[in-house]
């Protein structure tokens, strides 16, 4: 999927504005200091999200919430299940000792960083382009990259906007992506919106 220049440095800018956003409410509620990277953006067709995760081995953990209005589609925040585990740690002040993933209780304090990071984000684009949406409860899904793909297809998603972030947490580099599926025809709905945004 081709997006022009011009259309990816608005959307860049307006996810770096969601991104700043997250990071100030995350530092509000958390007792660590958070500190998020500017993205970097690519757009690109549903096919092609293990190879742009290398994520094929990998287990992954993510926070999935559906949006519907102006767009329709699902937004994910995800990470190495390794990397979830870390940020959790840290955030929590207490050691993972489940091997098989994250348990419910450490899942939920996740899920509340997806929560603030996914609403600050869709927030920002919204606002800035003057869009309606509403937003579904986070869920917490964990596995392969076929699982985030098959809860996208359920919205019958067929792009990707993936933002690459590192989460800074004390002395630990944590990255993570975050993962806009959209329909074709909300993809669309982005260009023009992103358009009108640019000649303001």
């Amino acid at each position: 999927m081709i997006m022009s220049s011009l259309r990816v440095d608005a959307l860049t800018e307006l996810v770096s504005l969601g991104i700043g956003r997250s990071a100030e409410v995350l530092n509000l509620i958390l007792n660590s200091h958070i500190e998020l990277s500017a993205p970097e953006i690519t757009i690109l067709d549903v096919g092609e999200l293990p190879q742009a995760l290398k994520a094929d081995e990998n287990r992954l953990s993510a926070i999935s919430m559906r949006y519907n209005g102006s767009m329709n589609g699902v937004t994910e925040l995800i990470f190495r299940s390794s990397e979830a585990g870390k940020l959790v740690d840290c955030i929590t002040g207490e050691e993972n000792r489940t091997e098989e993933g994250l348990d419910a209780l450490r899942a939920g304090a996740l899920c509340e960083i997806g929560n603030v990071v996914i609403n600050s984000l869709m927030g920002a684009i919204s606002n800035e382009l003057d869009f309606q949406l509403t937003y579904t409860v986070p869920t917490y899904l964990e596995g392969g990259v076929d699982v985030l793909v098959a809860e996208a297809k359920l919205a019958d998603a067929r792009a990707v906007l993936l933002a690459k972030t590192v989460f800074n947490v004390a002395s630990l580099h944590i990255e993570g992506e975050i993962a806009v599926f959209m329909s074709l025809a909300s993809l669309h709905y982005l260009e023009k919106a992103l358009d009108a945004y640019i000649i303001r």
